[in-house]
């Protein structure tokens, strides 16, 4: 059963279901995106479950964890299109397992976390910490080829738009001028959901909120996440690092989406291109000519891009490539059997299976039904069957290659 609750402040949104013995909860704080957020939101995450006004010392906080029955706490940003979402999670056993108005008690600790951050003379007295850690995660990020030869990728194809921001944040950032008014801004001023999944009483949740949660501010609804693309010439950037295998990033744009096909034909298309070890990418790059460690295709929709990437030898670049191209032409003559769609399909089908054998999967499926328009369980599953074959090949109409990104090692791993 899902309930839903607005005061215009915040939106409640309540999954009750009695599968899980464990309640769930995530606090979403969104707002359109500016390069600044992705650091000041990394900081501002690892200083508010560190400590706060009552437990001022991470040991005392881990005292109060325990008490809770290990209560399970965390904060996470996504860069969901148009906007950076900042989301406080926790996950404790249901009071029906342990003791009475513990479910109470559970929440009131999250949101003490939120709303009563440790502060002296205005300022965080966790900062240097948050940004010691903060500027560990933007030096690693090159330590992961794969990871960063994406990114690079997506700052080509999508530069003045949100895709060409990395997730982590950037070292220009991590001196605000004051995070904690920043925070206070993030706190008064952004789009708030709130999720709740569990065994739990509708009418009880939503008096817990309405007493402790400290919002007030009436807000109004913002654009839509999904990012619209330029389509532009082809662009071809090489790189060359001290490194043995070559990343060859392929990045496409897509125009013009119907809701139908961001949700089921894309995932088709992609699948059938390179999403799995029978796909026309795999069996033609890597089995039949040998010129890849790896080949994947898959897609963003929330910002309307489609890419493949490849781990592979310099000197097969050039190949590569060839044989991508003339593979990724093929989708668009229909050279692909009925066999393949109803393979994509299956897959697509068993994975939703799967999402209800989890309280976080299920509460995903609910944000992006508020934040995408994405159907629920039951219309997934019977829309993906409706796709065609004709679907698939008036979508690839749709698709532009837009740029190719190649991070080069100077020697080949099989030399």
């Amino acid at each position: 059963m899902y309930y839903n609750c607005s005061n215009k402040a915040y939106n409640l949104h309540i999954i009750n279901t009695n599968k899980f013995k464990t309640v769930t909860i995530r606090i979403n704080f969104k707002k359109l995106l500016e390069k600044k957020d992705i650091t000041y939101r990394n900081l501002l995450g690892k200083i508010l479950l560190n400590s706060n006004n009552t437990y001022k010392t991470k040991r005392d906080l881990d005292i109060e964890i325990e008490n809770l029955y290990g209560i399970g706490i965390g904060c996470s940003n996504s860069l969901m299109g148009n906007y950076i979402v900042t989301s406080f999670n926790c996950n404790f056993l249901n009071e029906k397992y342990t003791e009475e108005n513990m479910n109470k008690t559970s929440i009131e600790f999250l949101l003490s976390l939120i709303f009563e951050p440790n502060i002296e003379n205005n300022k965080f007295k966790d900062f240097e910490l948050a940004k010691r850690l903060v500027t560990d995660e933007i030096d690693s990020l090159k330590d992961n080829t794969k990871t960063y030869s994406l990114q690079k990728m997506f700052e080509i194809l999508g530069k003045n738009t949100p895709l060409e921001y990395n997730s982590v944040g950037y070292k220009e950032d991590l001196e605000p001028d004051n995070l904690y008014e920043y925070y206070k801004k993030m706190i008064k001023s952004d789009l708030i959901d709130i999720f709740v999944i569990g065994d739990v009483k509708e009418d009880e949740i939503v008096e817990i909120f309405n007493k402790n949660f400290k919002v007030n501010t009436i807000k109004r609804p913002g654009i839509s996440h999904f990012v619209t693309q330029n389509i532009t010439k082809l662009t071809k950037v090489k790189e060359t690092l001290p490194i043995k295998q070559t990343n060859l990033n392929i990045g496409f744009k897509i125009k013009d989406l119907t809701d139908f096909e961001k949700q089921y034909v894309l995932y088709i298309y992609s699948f059938i291109l390179g999403g799995s070890p029978n796909s026309k990418l795999f069996k033609t790059v890597r089995e039949k000519n040998s010129l890849c460690y790896s080949i994947n295709a898959t897609f963003k929709a929330i910002y309307n891009i489609l890419y493949i990437t490849v781990g592979t030898n310099k000197d097969d670049t050039k190949k590569c490539l060839s044989l991508i191209k003339k593979e990724f032409n093929k989708m668009g003559k229909g050279d692909f059997t009925e066999n393949d769609i109803e393979a994509a399909k299956i897959t697509y089908i068993n994975s939703l299976k799967d999402i209800e054998d989890y309280q976080a999967s299920i509460l995903r499926m609910y944000e992006s039904n508020v934040y995408f328009n994405y159907d629920l369980l039951d219309e997934r599953i019977e829309n993906i069957s409706k796709v065609t074959k004709d679907d698939i090949i008036n979508l690839h109409k749709k698709i532009n290659m837009d740029t190719i990104f190649i991070l080069e090692g100077e020697k080949d791993e099989k030399n």
